[in-house]
């Protein structure tokens, strides 16, 4: 992952188990003939920062505080450059 791309550490999730998370925008070009297809993903990387895989976001929390975080975490999202599906390999 260049450094332009690195998420800081406010935008990180937490810890868990040898790596992080965030959400970021992600360019799945495969799942539309080749074509752009911007979405928003939880992206998983190792301790080097490295992108490992990406899901499907999920939507709930335990609390309207935490949904809130979530909700937060996925508009800085949108401050980052989307990734591509090459950034996974």
């Amino acid at each position: 992952m260049s450094e332009a791309n690195k998420p800081d550490a406010e935008q990180w999730g937490e810890w868990a188990g040898g790596f992080t998370w965030n959400y970021r925008i992600v360019n799945l070009k495969s799942q539309n003939g080749d074509e752009d297809w911007y979405c928003l993903q939880e992206v998983c990387y190792d301790l080097q920062g490295k992108p490992t895989g990406y899901g499907a976001p999920c939507l709930g929390s335990e609390s309207m505080e935490t949904m809130r975080n979530v909700w937060d975490m996925m508009g800085e999202a949108m401050e980052l450059p989307p990734m591509q599906e090459e950034d996974f390999k």
